[in-house]
């Protein structure tokens, strides 16, 4: 049993959702105090805060084209960017509006219809009305849409119902005044331009006229398009010549390689072929071959007509053959008649050129200035067209925004928001509180459950002694004797029975109580331990070695100066007379006696061991109740003659430091830690997490009184 190592890390690490639940609703009293807080808040809040009233309205963003004009206007704008949605949304907010609202006489807005009261007599200004105005006016876009949602705030339901029309009417008007005097101020300024266009214009058209008279330039412009065209037809006409020189240079040249070739070699020659002569002779012998052919389908060879029609055909040929020679001895003529006529088509074309140069230099300051007329015309009929347009548009209203849903009256307050204002109540009611409680739960350091003391001290729980519902732990209360068969009395003999399965090989007859820390419950669990081994038929002996602070003489009944174990241990009294038997059958207790001066050096001295070996032979059972180990070291002294050692830990109470230290220092002496006893269990915790208790199983069964019994 004694095997078990030091506190886990790990299981520390873990997070314990269960637990930490059971440990939130343990401390449900501070979440609820909190909420009721909150809402108490709340409602003060709610019965306090005035009645607001909001009017609300839709309106569309639409810049529709005119039905009956179909002209652009000088201060439209592209309603279909974002940009000029959020500059609507906030010019529907903007003072000058707000101020054309505060003095709309059909509103008759008030201070008190805004909520504002004069200060010393003195009334609200102007100022302060439309600043007043702003804050409760809220202008958003909808998402996704082109519509804008207008909301107005005000103490009285008719003005928050017909500010928000109020201002889409206004807006209306101001963009209309907005509209006309933007549209005034730009025809002046057209009137202006076209004036000043207008002379320019007329300059222009002088200089132009001028220029014609000065260069008799009235045909210029066909002259320069006839000559044009001649050089063109030129400019083709000597890259015609040139291709067909370069032609007749080629074929002349490779005439003077053949000249004593056959003709058909010649004949390969394009000017050779093509010329006159050669086609008429090429064309003569076909013919005759093709005559040939025919009669030589209906005679034979050696037929005076087949003959005939050879002899013709060999006269062709040979015909053919010098023409093809006159042609090709006629290519030199050629070539230079091609070179002629090259050379007469390049001096045409430069006479041309030169032409054409001096009709350039005389078009180019005259079609500066026909460009500068036909400029100053353009700009001028714009500019003119652009003053008309506008002295037509200025008296028509534009068109930006649409009232979808208009204001009406609110018939129930808008603000305060009774169900939005509970719930936040109840939201950070629970949240603070919930805080407050994890706050508790994260610097709480004390063991709450069997698990956690188990896992941390590395201990057996051997049984868990809960809480008593009308009693608060009280050192002299014997609730194994108040009520034997309740709760607390069957944990006692769970424990009873958990130390006697302990190791069923040894048995344990010396039983050693202690804590850590003073207050949790030792003497309380070691006198009620006691009498459950005296109601077993044991003859059980409960001594007090608590010098410092004895505990067992008051839960008895018994006076400070009973003689008691000091006064044994000092040989001043044995231990049959120190002994004092108690009204619990087989119980008897030896108290701590007279307060020594010297308590640890007496516990330390043989005489204690001696005093255990002499009430061994008598007794069947001994319970000892010592001092806290953290507190004295008395405990220590006497941890090595006794069976077992069990540590008491109060549940939710003693530190889990205080308790690691308890243990190292009983570990360190050599007790026989056999495990712990979680004292004051809360009952509310049974039910599968914590651990499980009897209840009021045993209450009223069995032969049980339902009632408390006497103590004695």
């Amino acid at each position: 049993m004694n095997n078990r190592s030091q506190p886990s890390s790990h299981s520390m690490a873990e997070i314990d959702f269960l637990g930490l639940f059971h440990r939130l609703r343990d401390q449900m009293w501070i979440i609820l105090i909190c909420l009721g807080i909150a809402l108490i808040g709340a409602m003060g809040y709610l019965f306090w805060t005035p009645r607001i009233y909001q009017g609300q309205a839709v309106v569309q963003v639409d810049q529709r084209e005119r039905k009956v004009l179909q002209i652009e206007e000088i201060d439209r704008e592209n309603m279909e960017s974002l940009e000029a949605l959020k500059t609507l949304e906030l010019n529907l907010s903007s003072r000058p509006l707000l101020e054309r609202v505060v003095r709309n006489p059909t509103l008759n807005l008030t201070a008190e219809s805004l909520g504002l009261h004069s200060r010393h007599g003195v009334p609200p200004s102007e100022g302060e009305l439309i600043q007043k105005l702003s804050d409760g006016i809220s202008i958003g876009l909808l998402r996704g849409t082109r519509l804008i949602g207008i909301k107005a705030d005000a103490m009285e339901p008719r003005v928050a119902g017909a500010l928000p029309n109020v201002l889409i009417t206004e807006y209306k008007d101001l963009s209309f005044e907005t509209h006309r005097a933007i549209s005034l101020e730009a025809n002046t300024f057209l009137a202006s331009e076209v004036a000043r266009l207008n002379a320019k214009l007329q300059a222009s058209k002088q200089a132009l006229q001028d220029y014609r008279e000065k260069t008799k330039a009235v045909s210029l412009e066909a002259s320069r398009n006839i000559t044009d065209a001649r050089l063109r037809e030129l400019n083709d006409k000597v890259t015609e010549a040139k291709s067909a020189r370069l032609k007749l240079e080629s074929d002349y040249a490779q005439v003077q390689t053949l000249a004593e070739a056959n003709p058909d070699a010649l004949l390969e020659l394009a000017s050779v072929a093509n010329a006159p002569a050669v086609l008429e002779q090429k064309k003569n012998v076909t013919a005759q071959e093709a005559e040939l052919a025919n009669i030589s389908q209906r005679y034979k060879s050696k037929h005076p007509k087949y003959i005939q029609a050879q002899g013709r055909l060999e006269e062709l040929r040979s015909g053919l053959d010098r023409a093809v020679h006159v042609a090709a001895e006629g290519l030199g003529s050629s070539v230079e008649a091609a070179r002629a006529t090259e050379k007469k088509f390049e001096e045409a074309l430069q006479q041309q050129e030169g032409k054409s140069l001096e009709l350039g230099r005389l078009s180019i300051e005259y079609e500066t200035l026909m460009r500068t007329v036909e400029a100053d015309t353009t700009l001028y009929q714009s500019v003119l067209n652009r003053m008309n347009e506008t002295s037509v548009t200025t008296n028509v209203e534009p068109e930006v925004i649409q009232v979808i849903t208009p204001s009406v009256t609110p018939s129930a307050p808008a603000k305060p928001r009774k169900k939005f204002v509970l719930a936040l109540a109840l939201l950070a009611g629970g949240f603070l509180g919930g805080a407050i409680a994890l706050g508790r739960i994260a610097v709480d350091g004390s063991l709450r459950t069997v698990d956690q003391a188990e896992s941390y001290l590395g201990l057996a729980a051997l049984s868990p002694i809960p809480r008593d519902l009308l009693l608060a732990l009280k050192e002299d209360d014997l609730p194994i004797v108040r009520e034997q068969h309740g709760a607390i009395a069957e944990n006692f003999r769970t424990l009873r029975t958990a130390l006697h399965l302990l190791d069923p090989q040894r048995e344990r007859r010396i039983f050693l109580f202690t804590s850590a820390v003073p207050g949790e419950g030792k003497s309380y669990c070691a006198a009620n331990m006691a009498i459950a081994f005296a109601q077993q038929g044991l003859n059980t002996l409960l001594i007090d070695a608590d010098m410092r602070k004895p505990a067992l003489h008051a839960i008895f009944g018994n006076p400070l100066s009973t003689t008691g174990a000091a006064d044994v241990l000092l040989g001043r009294a044995t231990l049959a007379d120190a002994v004092c038997p108690a009204n619990e059958g087989c119980l008897s207790v030896l108290t701590a006696g007279n307060r020594p001066r010297q308590p640890t050096e007496l516990l330390a001295s043989p005489q204690f061991g001696e005093l255990l070996a002499k009430a061994s032979e008598t007794y069947d059972r001994i319970v000892i109740d010592t001092a806290p180990v953290n507190a004295v070291s008395d405990t220590l002294l006497l941890v090595r003659g006794v069976d077992s050692v069990l540590l008491v830990v109060h549940a939710g109470r003693t530190s889990r430091k205080a308790l690691s230290r308890a243990c190292s220092q009983l570990r360190d002496a050599g007790a026989p830690l056999d495990g712990l006893v979680l004292n004051q269990l809360p009952r509310n915790s049974s039910g599968g997490y914590y651990y499980h208790t009897t209840g009021a199983y045993g209450d009223g069964v069995y032969g049980a009184p339902r009632a408390g019994t006497s103590r004695f």
